[in-house]
């Protein structure tokens, strides 16, 4: 009889200790499941709840110790987001202090130099003056240069310039800007071959959209030999309408295709030629604001400028983040 009990004992423990291992087991499971649920959420930036704080048990521990690394990232992410503000105030506001002295150094200068070509009997002695009202001129035009474009990359980064896009005339804003490059490239005896279609209508801001083609169009004179030549042409699609600028100059490296869009970057076979490596980036970002993209492809000899702006966002059946991705 004792036998008989032992053995009942000893087989009720053996099951109760098989209950009990398999209901852990599940408690293991389901914690290990909402473990991997809140660093899911971390990933995907979700801020996390505490619902298992103070409790003594593995996913307590290890839920609180997640929400602590989630609060240090949070508190990182918005220190740097503070301190990449103050640098672009900053930026902005040394640009802005820089325009009247420069303003007034162009005056300055200009009258310096009306004076001295006035007058004709001190002639040889201001030949020297001349030359250095001239380097004058060209230091305040840099300066100016760099102070505008300073400013428009901080408004532009910091959401403060909008894009005001129009249903308008796309070769309207490209002949505009030829007027504005075309003493430059006549200057070094530079063609311009065109080649436009009868018509060409997207959604665009005229001004904004203007500045990124006359930034791709003075790289394209400046990197060119004398008397070489730049082809200009605007093409259209069922979805895009292009702006193509191919020039024979210069060129960049393999690998440099999309090095080039960065801020103060300058090409490994740039040498002599002016410049602050600032229009490609603010191109690309004028034109990422009209949804659009900006590619640069290697030529031989020189570099093709390609951009490609959604002639009707609601017509092309991609999103917002399609739209921008450089694949078509």
């Amino acid at each position: 009889m004792v036998i008989e009990i032992t053995a009942a004992v000893a087989a009720g423990l053996g099951i109760g200790a098989g209950v009990m291992y398999r209901i852990q087991r599940r408690q293991r499971t389901q914690e290990l499941k909402e473990i991997e649920k809140t660093a899911e959420d971390i990933m995907n930036g979700q801020t996390l709840q505490a619902s298992a704080s103070g409790e003594e048990t593995l996913y307590g521990r290890i839920e609180h110790q997640l929400v602590r690394v989630q609060e240090m990232l949070q508190g990182r992410a918005d220190e740097a987001e503070k301190s990449r503000d103050e640098i672009q105030k900053l930026i902005s506001e040394i640009a802005h202090q820089m325009r009247t002295p420069l303003a007034n150094l162009e005056t300055y200068t200009g009258l310096l130099k009306e004076r001295m070509e006035a007058d004709r009997e001190k002639r040889i002695r201001t030949e020297q003056l001349l030359d250095y009202t001239a380097a004058l001129e060209e230091s305040g035009r840099k300066l100016n240069f760099l102070t505008e474009s300073f400013i428009k990359m901080s408004r532009l980064e910091q959401g403060i310039i909008q894009i005001r896009k129009e249903e308008t005339d796309l070769l309207g804003t490209v002949k505009n800007v030829l007027g504005q490059i075309q003493s430059r490239a006549e200057e070094k005896q530079i063609c311009l071959e065109i080649s436009f279609p009868e018509k060409a209508v997207c959604s665009h801001d005229a001004n904004w959209l203007g500045e990124a083609v006359c930034n791709i169009l003075d790289n394209a004179v400046k990197y060119s030999v004398p008397g070489g030549r730049i082809m200009l042409s605007v093409l259209e699609n069922e979805m895009f309408a292009k702006i193509r600028v191919r020039d024979f100059g210069l060129g960049i490296d393999p690998g440099e295709e999309n090095q080039i869009f960065r801020r103060f970057y300058r090409g490994n076979r740039v040498t002599t030629q002016a410049g602050f490596g600032i229009g490609l980036y603010l191109a690309r970002e004028i034109v990422s604001r009209h949804g659009g993209f900006l590619l640069a492809k290697r030529m031989e000899p020189g570099l093709q400028m390609e951009i490609s702006i959604p002639k009707n966002k609601k017509d092309t059946g991609l999103s917002e983040d399609c739209q921008k991705c450089p694949v078509y």
